[in-house]
């Protein structure tokens, strides 16, 4: 609605309705008197409206002394209990003061309580009016107390803008503010009372406001059954409509003043019933919430992230407007601890070709799947941008399609060494994280090479495919590391197809504290070679102590074709010397009738200890040594 249209009907409208009810109330002087000095109402509104989103009952008695029937002065109680439909309480306690002469003047303070799910608000209002046989006007203003504003709720992602990434929280806080409006009695017809009204409001706080119109029609059935809509329209909280209907009881008497048995009804009559109706208000606080925005800020470093964006379809600042179109553009602008955020642009590995080379706390993300990102608010959730993993390769060179520094997060990437070197190569200090990812590697490469690690490192959720004729392991420990070492939920799958011995997970060395729990991964090998497999094979020279290993719920899959004459294959092999000890639980081995494999081998060359076994089904067999 415009607001000029609405300000000249506001206007205009008294004069209007004043003429065209003039001629009625000329032919018609009733004295009927329907006083309803103290009633009790139930009614229900449905459903969201200023500043709330559901509908309420509300239970509301108003009060008025017996005295005031014999004299100008009505002073009234009102008190109103709210419950909204999401259990929600609220409520009103008012007081007032009418004062009756050719038409009633009247004022009134009420204390309004609400309680949401963020904190109790509570406000003060006040209320003037007029009113008279056809138009009433009136006035309110509402003026919160206390605290009225709820804590900033956590952060979470709101949108990337250059090379910097926009976090927001919300804020919720009730808004003082105003109403105005002017109210006509339609016509009563046989106990039947229509009623309009119209009017502006407006409600503001330090940030926010919003200046509104709403209309409002009902009718009254014998002072017992009230039914009423309202619609209303503001820049904030947009187009509302609502219904009511309320039921209401009477236990005082109706009883005709001295004054009205004589007839007086120029003062008496419909006049005087007007100082005995509901004070007509927002009886809702009205709440909003606000956001607040700012920069994602690193906590470990205390300055912005910063990331660098990658599509080979665009040509440009490497911001999220005009990304890169190369993984060398990023790699030479990027600094320590930024983050280079790869689309997938034409689905092929242009310009993704090179490898690259990260550097210290760098992120390497693939931005098809959700990440979560550590800021000093919090933890925040970003949302896959695009549906497609990005293609990265080393077709240009044999160099390794990854090379890590220290603490880098590699997630959600399509990498396809093609070099027979690695997919993503880890040497370093600190904590590394590897998820989401395709890895596919060729002959004689590694999936994922853990080089000499001091650390903690997390490889979880990714698939790793072995293409035909390669002689390859998914993931490989090379030289001497020490830390914490995750390797779950990934899937290895064509590891090994025609010759060769390799694994899916290879740990050859060790004389260092370790830690390792390779827990519900799954392996499907298809086998035909001559020589032995593991699906996870640990061989070791020697374990310091307090190194441990369990290996659980993984199922592994070894499959032979029936010419396969080789050596007998387990499922799990492991070759100790020093003192880890290793466990041993749900792990799942199967193979093909033509062979039955082992579902581990174990043997110990000092030191070392197999602490549980549990295996589903029981093909086990003798524990078999195999030549690692």
């Amino acid at each position: 609605m415009n607001y000029k249209h609405l300000t000249f009907l506001l206007l205009t409208s008294p004069l209007l309705l004043h003429a065209a009810t003039s001629t009625s109330q000329t032919k018609s002087q009733s004295c009927e008197s329907t006083h309803d000095l103290n009633r009790v109402s139930i009614r229900h509104i449905e459903s969201k409206g200023l500043g709330y989103n559901n509908g309420y009952t509300t239970l509301e008695g108003f009060f008025v002394p017996l005295s005031a029937l014999n004299t100008r002065w009505v002073p009234f109680l009102d008190l109103r209990g709210h419950i909204f439909n999401n259990s929600k309480p609220a409520a009103n306690a008012g007081v007032g003061l009418r004062y009756i002469e050719s038409r009633v003047w009247g004022g009134n303070v009420y204390y309004d309580y609400r309680k949401t799910h963020e904190r109790n608000y509570n406000q003060v209002s006040f209320g003037f009016e007029s009113l008279g046989r056809y138009l009433d006007y009136r006035i309110n203003g509402y003026f919160p107390v206390g605290k009225h504003k709820g804590s900033l709720s956590d952060a979470t992602f709101d949108h990337f803008s250059g090379n910097s990434l926009y976090l927001s929280r919300k804020q919720e806080l009730a808004l003082k503010g105003t109403n105005a409006e002017v109210g006509v009695h339609i016509a009563k017809v046989k106990g039947i009372d229509f009623y309009s009204a119209l009017g502006p409001y407006y409600f503001a706080n330090d940030t926010k406001h919003t200046f509104g119109g709403e209309f409002r029609i009902g009718m009254d059935v014998l002072n017992i059954l009230r039914i009423e809509g309202n619609t209303s329209y503001d820049h904030l909280f947009k187009w509302i409509g609502q219904g009511q209907i309320s039921l209401s009881y009477a236990f005082t008497p109706k009883k005709m003043s001295r004054k009205e048995r004589k007839g007086s009804c120029s003062f008496h009559g419909y006049v005087r019933d007007r100082a005995f109706q509901r004070v007509d208000k927002q009886e809702i606080i009205v709440v909003t919430t606000q956001k607040k925005k700012s920069v994602a800020i690193n906590p470990a470093t205390g300055l912005p992230y910063v990331f660098w964006f990658v599509d080979n379809t665009s040509h440009s600042a490497g911001t999220y407007e005009s990304p890169f179109n190369t993984l060398l553009d990023a790699q030479s602008h990027s600094g320590a601890n930024d983050i280079i955020a790869v689309l997938p642009g034409d689905g092929t590995d242009r310009g993704m070709n090179t490898g690259i080379a990260l550097k210290n706390g760098q992120k390497l993300w693939g931005m098809s799947v959700l990440h979560a990102l550590s800021t000093s608010l919090g933890t925040i959730k970003i949302k896959p941008l695009v549906s497609e993993m990005p293609s990265l390769s080393n077709s240009m060179g044999g160099v390794n399609v990854i090379d890590s520094a220290n603490s880098n997060d590699i997630v959600g990437l399509k990498i396809f060494d093609t070099q027979g070197t690695t997919g993503i190569y880890v040497s370093g200090t600190g904590n590394y994280n590897m998820e989401n990812n395709i890895i596919s590697t060729s002959q004689g490469g590694f999936g994922v090479e853990m080089n000499s690690v001091l650390g903690s490192a997390v490889i979880d959720n990714n698939t790793f495919i072995g293409s035909d004729m390669s002689i390859t392991e998914g993931i490989a420990f090379q030289g001497v590391s020490s830390g914490s070492f995750t390797m779950s939920n990934n899937l290895f799958t064509g590891i090994n197809t025609n010759s060769g011995f390799r694994n899916g997970i290879d740990i050859p060395y060790g004389n260092l504290p370790l830690h390792f729990l390779i827990i519900n991964n799954q392996m499907n090998f298809h086998v035909a070679s001559m020589n032995a497999v593991a699906g996870i094979a640990m061989r070791s020279r020697d374990f310091s102590v307090n190194s441990t290993c369990v290996i659980a719920g993984n199922k592994i899959n070894n499959i032979y074709f029936s010419g396969n004459t080789g050596t007998v294959t387990a499922g799990i092999g492991v070759q100790l010397q020093g003192s880890m000890s290793v466990t041993l639980i749900n792990n799942t081995v199967s193979t093909s009738d033509q062979i039955k494999m082992p579902a581990y081998s174990f043997e110990n060359k000092g030191g070392a200890s197999l602490l549980q076994v549990n295996f589903s089904p029981d093909n086990i067999g003798k524990p078999t040594n195999i030549g690692f």
